[in-house]
């Protein structure tokens, strides 16, 4: 008997680390990821994270942006991220200039669920690099263009 409550137990945890994974894995499958794991916990650098209840109202399911103040070697690793990243977007808008990018919106293929992935980039004129990373339902591309996209 004790060893079948060991083998639920089991079971039940890799169900749960399983289901986990699956939601996390939207974001862990781009590269920009290493960029909120390298400097989120950095000096100088602010991070945000939300997800839950926090984001209800926005029609969002996650939310994680990370601003740095600016740095040659920080901002050609983003760089370098955007690029290999937005090879898998489906809709792209960028500005450039002298060769880099200074802003990108990236919407990204749908994940399982239905799940809208985006993904953020802009270099402020006070010298900050910002990245946000946002997934949500269908609603969010709606709420995503409001907010970020101008038009013309």
């Amino acid at each position: 008997m004790k060893i079948k409550k060991t083998i639920f137990r089991l079971f039940i945890l890799f169900l749960f680390l399983f289901t986990t994974g699956v939601t996390v894995q939207a974001q862990e499958n781009l590269r920009i990821n290493t960029v909120f794991e390298k400097y989120g916990k950095q000096k100088g650098a602010t991070m945000v994270v939300l997800s839950g209840k926090a984001l209800h109202n926005y029609q969002l399911d996650k939310y994680r942006s990370i601003t740095l103040q600016y740095d040659r070697t920080i901002l050609e690793e983003i760089q370098q991220c955007l690029e290999t990243d937005k090879q898998q977007a489906y809709q792209i808008k960028e500005v450039i200039n002298n060769g880099i990018i200074s802003s990108g919106y990236y919407q990204l293929p749908e994940q399982k669920n239905q799940i809208n992935r985006y993904i953020l980039f802009k270099i402020g004129n006070d010298g900050t690099a910002t990245l946000i990373y946002m997934e949500g339902g269908n609603d969010s591309e709606e709420l995503i263009n409001r907010l970020f996209i101008r038009s013309d």
